[in-house]
């Protein structure tokens, strides 16, 4: 069963039609279920948004097919290597899925000898935009909390996964019930 497509924005438009998709796709689990399924959600938009600050057409949804949840966010988005770097860390495997073969892994290798040093500036600078970190509405910007965030994500999924190609940018977490 797939969710509806929920679109997801910066300003934290979406997050809440999201958490109520989520709760009504987990509607037959035990409450404790339900609430980690929503705790999943919420993590995982709070983290990309806070990483990659300006997510305009953002699309969430979720899939269940024998109590195997699949978390999708999908984006339009360009990312600084900073940026690319700090999601790629955020997966269970810490590699980009996309960069299959000898001339993806090499194409990612080549990118992260790139990217030493550079827009580091740009990506600390911008932690004080205006964001929606979870469904309160509280605004939290420090670089300290998306590792906090990373690892809570990290800790409720069995697995999480990104692809990053060109601009387009998936991330998928997985939970088994």
């Amino acid at each position: 069963m797939k969710s509806k497509l929920i679109a997801i924005h910066y300003t934290g438009e979406g997050f809440r039609d999201a958490h109520l998709e989520t709760e009504e796709m987990g509607a037959n689990l035990p409450e404790e279920q339900k609430l980690h399924l929503c705790l999943i959600t919420e993590e995982m938009l709070s983290l990309f948004n806070s990483v990659t600050g300006t997510v305009n057409n953002a699309e969430f949804w979720l899939e269940e097919e024998n109590g195997l949840f699949t978390f999708h966010l999908s984006a339009i988005q360009k990312l600084g290597n900073v940026q690319r770097n700090e999601l790629i860390q955020s997966t269970t495997s810490g590699t980009n899925e996309v960069a299959k073969g000898f001339l993806g892994k090499l194409k990612e290798i080549f990118i992260q000898a790139m990217s030493v040093g550079k827009d580091i500036d740009l990506y600390y600078t911008s932690a004080g935009y205006s964001q929606a970190a979870d469904l309160s509405d509280e605004v939290i910007s420090s670089p300290k909390w998306d590792k906090f965030e990373r690892s809570v994500l990290l800790s409720l999924t069995d697995e999480v996964r990104i692809g990053i190609k060109g601009g387009k940018v998936d991330l998928i977490a997985t939970k088994q019930f």
